[in-house]
């Protein structure tokens, strides 16, 4: 953004990641989230992502206490089980590839919403960038 001072270029960019993202051509290594843990996992009484991974954690032996971090990368976000997620020191080959478009959307937004690009415009600029580029090899 401060190189150009233009959306459409940022978005341009946006779409070599989410292309890259969608390819599967992204080190999951490089999707880990982490997540300070502020309670113990039986005081959440929602079923977020970081609570599935202590949830996972728990299972593999390796619970957290508050105030210790838990890494983890989403692999399946509909799910609502410990299954969701994958923990950073287990074997990451497959990640949830909406999940993690629907975030790179998020964070352009975040940078061009001063400029009036929200998320929707972001993604129509997505789609209609997608058309184009399948009309081109047809």
């Amino acid at each position: 953004m401060d190189e150009y001072r233009d959306p459409e270029a940022v978005c341009e960019e946006l779409r070599s990641w989410v292309d890259r993202l969608e390819r599967g051509a992204v080190d999951p290594n490089e999707l880990v989230i982490t997540n300070r843990v502020s309670k113990k996992k039986e005081d959440y009484s929602q079923s977020t992502r970081s609570v599935a991974a202590l949830e996972r954690a728990a299972k593999l032996g390796l619970a957290r206490a508050p105030g210790q971090s838990v890494s983890y990368m989403v692999v399946d976000d509909s799910k609502r089980s410990r299954e969701r997620v994958r923990l950073a020191s287990e074997e990451l080959d497959e990640y949830d590839t909406g999940f993690y478009r629907e975030l790179l959307i998020r964070a352009a937004a975040s940078v061009l919403s001063p400029l009036g690009w929200r998320e929707q415009r972001i993604e129509r600029f997505l789609s209609s960038h997608d058309e184009i580029s399948l009309k081109s090899f047809l």
